[in-house]
């Protein structure tokens, strides 16, 4: 692995990273989080870096779940692509190390090198090398064969402490798969038990046993998880069809071609290429006489079960826990790469008994799959001529050999060396190719652009910082990634992750942070004036003057500026009297005044459409209020051009419902208010923009530029004024309400004042794992508008505290005790019961 990214340019500390797709978005940046919290900074419960706030334990658990995360703890941010890089070498190293020891030990007999080829096949399966930038994945492929290693120990001589062990450190890494490799195991164990059908009955209890006392002892993660999915996660997706998507007769062949890659978005077919040698073992298990019927029988069960799963929308659901991937599909599929290489061991060690006919049989059967496969490549645009070229080569060499062996013309050790030989150079190919792959739909990003404006950021993060005690949050008006505030570790609104509140990103789509569908994304940018200062966006970064009123420049770092809003709220805010909820509806605008009057108390209007007048052109069609604009031949942009007449004291902003950039894949709008032009962002945020403050009556001219597009669509535009006086009083009103808020790690408090009896209303997303004290009394969290907070407080001078606990952590905490209790106990037990048949068995006979 190393030596196929040193050829595409990937190394330690080279230019080009391994920072490919979520690696770039997600993973790098979890990690950066990660080591912080290492270091010292943060919690390992919560972070507001985040989302307005997240539970930071239940994406360690999704995202971060390995031994190799503490690696973290010796690279910052800036450094992360190096530590990426070392420990996605280290687990496809790990994975083939675990492989092979456990091949060894299950199949002794096995010559050292069918043993190299067989771990190298199965540590550079397709699977894992064409998604390497989900790497909490593979863990998952380094623990299996020791759990397979385990349960063969279980059932061959009722050991149980590596299935044990290895069983609860997987559900503890990686539920997720865990669930996956749960299900496997289950009718693994079936399939073992048709060697032996006494022994297997015999063993049934204790594989139960055990398997329910390891999930028992992995509550620690597993409970808290399951209840922050539940409460926050997606909906169980529903049966639409019969068929999955995209599948067609010859699926199985097209991907066990050599260097074979579809894609790893929507659409994919299975990545399940695992190495011919396998492939052709695979088959020619089923052919040997020496094996009995009901074990092939039973293997080929599951082997069906698992390919019938790549085809019915039903079981491709239940494998992965009813919830469709957005993208990376069938993500059990490996499972039945790790078949092939365990059916490819136990024919190897039935070597002499392999005859010709078996092996033509096998070969035939390959042959003729791919032979259709050309044929039909009308369904694959991914293959080509190379592909069958390739992979015919190899498999002729393969042939020549197991036929030299079989007429005892080829010598084992040297019929070894040659499938060995033949074997790691066909996985380097297919190796390089995925990630060739990979490269080409993805991008590996250099190192430039992943610490573009690095230091600048990182600079004006830590003036904000130096000049605040209380809590405040910043954003970047022109964002990297979903995630930035996790990479420059500042408090945030934006985010991009599977571990998300779903119930506060809905709340904050209805107020304008755009969060739609699933919620995977929450983004800042693009929004109001009043919600910046209500949600205490105490600052922006921008490139230059975001044109907002009460914004001033604090900081100029290079080409980056912080400015300072100088109307933000706390993070705790005092109402009016208790907080009771407004109802939503599907007015952005709406539910913005209805939410600020109510925590004020008053009954202000904040905003008022604008008239407009469209310039008219002759690349501007205007029908019934939906626009076309079209790029004229000789000019560099897209252009429309409107006029607004603008009252004094108003912050003004334009919406461009059901925006279209046509075929184009720059999706950024330039805006140019009277000769000065603002760049803004479309990426997953509402095509709302800001126009800027006008003090004086204004007739304003507002051109919109839309950059390497030939055609852009709307509807009509609506442009809106936010009424300054207002939005002064009522932001006047809510900080004369003095209450002072700090953050540290998982706790939050607030000091207040009040006159009469209210609520602290707390923009931090609702979940049952916060408890409070009011004066150091418990008190209870009402749930806010679905995704927020309050707490009631007493008239007076007062102390609110927030802590932060995962929901289920202390009862896991519990369960995973007594789990391991449990299995102490039974081992004990087993141990005394052996001690007692040895006493028998040792007793004079009379």
């Amino acid at each position: 692995m190393a030596l196929v990214l040193y050829s595409r340019g990937i190394y330690w500390n080279s230019n080009t990273t391994i920072l490919v797709s979520d690696a770039f978005h997600q993973y790098a940046i979890f990690a950066s989080t990660f080591s912080r919290m290492l270091h010292g900074e943060g919690s390992l419960f919560y972070t507001f870096t985040s989302g307005a706030g997240l539970n930071f334990y239940a994406l360690i658990g999704y995202y971060l779940g390995s031994l190799f995360s503490f690696v973290y703890y010796f690279f910052t941010a800036e450094s992360m692509a190096n530590g990426i890089y070392l420990i996605t070498l280290l687990k496809f190293g790990t994975i083939g190390l675990t492989t092979s020891y456990s091949l060894q030990k299950i199949y002794p007999k096995l010559p050292f090198k069918a043993l190299l080829l067989l771990s190298t096949s199965y540590s550079l399966m397709s699977f894992a090398t064409s998604q390497l930038e989900i790497n909490m994945w593979l863990d998952v492929f380094m623990i299996l064969p020791l759990i397979i290693l385990g349960l063969h120990q279980l059932i061959t001589q009722k050991k149980t402490n590596l299935y044990f062990v290895t069983l609860t450190l997987l559900f503890i890494e990686n539920y997720y798969l865990g669930y996956m490799v749960a299900i496997f195991l289950f009718f693994y164990f079936l399939v073992q038990m048709s060697w032996n059908w006494k022994q297997g009955w015999r063993r049934l209890f204790l594989f139960g046993l055990v398997s329910i006392l390891s999930a028992l002892s992995s509550s620690i993660m597993l409970l808290p998880s399951y209840l922050d999915l539940s409460s926050h996660g997606e909906q169980f997706s529903q049966f639409t069809q019969l068929l999955t998507e995209n599948s067609w007769y010859l699926d199985l062949f097209a991907k066990n071609l050599v260097a074979s890659y579809d894609t790893t978005k929507y659409g994919a077919i299975p990545m399940i290429y695992v190495g011919l040698v396998p492939f052709s073992l695979t088959l020619i298990f089923f052919t040997l006489s020496s094996i009995k019927r009901r074990v092939r029988v039973a293997y080929f069960a599951l082997i069906v079960l698992l390919v019938a799963s790549f085809y019915l929308q039903p079981l491709d659901l239940i494998w992965q826990a009813m919830h469709a991937p957005n993208m990376f599909l069938h993500r059990y599929s490996w499972l039945l790469s790790f078949m092939l290489i365990i059916l490819s061991a136990e024919v190897l060690t039935r070597l002499d008994k392999i005859k010709n006919l078996q092996i033509s049989v096998s070969f035939s059967i390959i042959s003729l799959g791919f032979f259709a496969t050309w044929l039909f490549s009308s369904h694959y645009s991914f293959l080509e001529p190379f592909h069958f070229i390739i992979s015919f080569t190899f498999l002729f060499a393969y042939l020549l050999a197991f036929w030299g062996v079989s007429q005892h013309k080829l010598q084992q050790s040297v019929f070894y060396l040659v499938l060995l030989s033949f074997g790691l150079f066909e996985i380097s190919v297919n190796t390089y190719y995925q990630i060739v792959g990979l490269g080409n739909e993805w991008n590996f990003p250099s190192k430039e652009g992943y610490l573009q404006n690095y230091s600048q950021t990182e600079s004006l993060v830590t003036k904000a910082k130096a000049d605040n005690t209380n809590f405040f949050r910043l954003e970047k008006l022109l964002p990297q990634t979903g995630n930035d505030s996790m990479k420059f570790d500042y408090n945030g609104i934006s985010q991009f992750s599977s571990i998300r509140n779903t119930q506060s990103s809905h709340t904050l789509d209805l107020l304008g942070f755009k969060s739609s569908g699933t919620n995977l994304n929450l983004r800042y940018q693009n929004n109001t004036l009043l919600m910046d200062s209500l949600f205490g966006i105490r600052y922006n970064i921008s490139q230059q003057n975001p044109e907002k009123f009460g914004f001033t420049l604090k900081e100029q770092s290079n080409n980056l500026y912080l400015y300072q809003n100088d109307y933000a709220n706390s993070l705790a805010i005092m109402t009016d009297r208790p907080y009771q909820d407004v109802s939503f509806n599907l007015n952005t605008l709406d539910n913005q005044s209805s939410l600020v009057n109510q925590l004020t108390g008053l009954n202000l209007q904040y905003f008022t459409r604008l008239t407009s007048t469209l310039h008219e052109s002759s690349n501007v069609i205007d029908n019934n209020g939906f626009v076309t604009v079209k790029k004229p031949v000789n000019d560099i942009y897209t252009t429309v051009t409107y006029t607004v007449n603008v009252p004094a004291e108003r912050q003004v902003y334009l919406s461009l419902p059901n925006l279209s950039f046509g075929t184009s894949t720059n999706t950024t709008v330039q805006i140019a208010v009277n000769g000065q032009v603002q760049q803004y962002t479309t990426d997953n945020t509402f095509s709302f923009f800001n126009i800027g403050y006008f003090s004086q009556n204004s007739q304003v001219s507002v051109t919109l530029q839309f950059p390497d597009t030939q055609e852009v669509s709307y509807s009509k535009p609506t442009f809106y004024a936010l009424n300054i006086p207002n939005y002064l009083t009522a932001m006047t009103t809510l900080t004369n309400r003095k209450v002072d808020t700090t953050v540290s790690g998982n706790q939050v408090t607030s000091h207040f004042t009040t006159d009469n009896k209210t609520s602290l209303f707390y923009t931090i997303p609702y979940d049952k794992g916060w408890s409070a004290t009011v004066n150091g009394h418990k008190v209870a969290i009402h749930q806010a508008q679905e995704g927020f907070m309050t707490v009631s407080i007493p008239k007076g001078s007062g102390t609110v505290t927030l802590t932060f606990i995962p929901n289920g952590f202390k009862t896991g905490c519990l369960l995973s005790l007594t789990g391991l209790v449990l299995y102490l106990s039974l081992r004990l037990l087993m141990h005394l019961s052996v001690k007692k048949q040895l006493r028998k068995t040792d007793s004079p006979i009379n």
